[in-house]
């Protein structure tokens, strides 16, 4: 299987979705996904179904994410999708719009569903994350010195975070990332990947 087919294979048993709620979903996106890079950057807060002005319009948002890094305030627009079937190119446009429309620094779109290689290319190149939810007890039950009974359990702490399109070791390639929201090291990639913050920089 190539590389293409592996990122915009859908969830199959061995990455099945999560048993979700669309409520609970936009409630996962915000305290576990966002939420812990809040050490890594300054006043961070995530609100779920902001109104925001654009130059457009105003926008009833999924998300949006707000903090302070260097001096400088930053804007996150999200959009939490609970989706069965892969993710259309046309639905990571319109977050684009939204994005140029309100000024924000970044875009993120979380599906509970994959993308299709249409989008990614086109998240590639204009700067919005992508990211799929899937639920995570294929992955703990592998690993060494983790018991399955306290990994396995039901509710989002065993969801796991795909993250797609990401820029490749060498030029023009791409990558995906997968991030366990339990481990140490999430909150810093939750900021530098999914908030945009600048990588190479000391936490405030």
């Amino acid at each position: 299987m190539s590389e293409e087919e592996i990122r915009t294979a859908p969830p199959t048993a061995a990455r099945p979705r999560p048993d979700i709620t669309p409520a609970e979903f936009e409630e996962f996106v915000a305290d576990r996904l966002l939420g812990p890079a809040a050490p890594h950057v300054s006043g961070l807060t995530v609100t779920l179904h902001e109104k925001v002005a654009g130059s457009d319009g105003t926008y009833d948002l999924d998300a949006t994410v707000r903090y302070r890094f260097a001096g400088m305030d930053f804007l996150v627009v999200v959009e939490a999708k609970h989706h069965r079937n892969p993710i259309k190119r046309e639905l990571v446009q319109v977050l684009h719009q939204k994005v140029q429309s309100i000024g924000a620094h970044k875009g993120v779109m979380v599906s509970t569903a994959t993308y299709q290689s249409g989008a990614v290319a086109f998240a590639r190149a204009h700067g919005i994350a992508l990211v799929t939810v899937t639920d995570g007890r294929f992955l703990f039950e592998t690993r060494e010195n983790m018991p399955v009974e306290e990994s396995a359990g039901s509710g989002p702490s065993r969801f796991v975070v795909h993250c797609h399109g990401l820029p490749g070791r060498r030029p023009g390639t791409s990558r995906d990332l997968l991030m366990v929201p339990d481990d140490d090291d999430y909150p810093r990639q939750a900021a530098e990947i999914l908030l945009g913050r600048p990588f190479g920089r000391p936490a405030p």
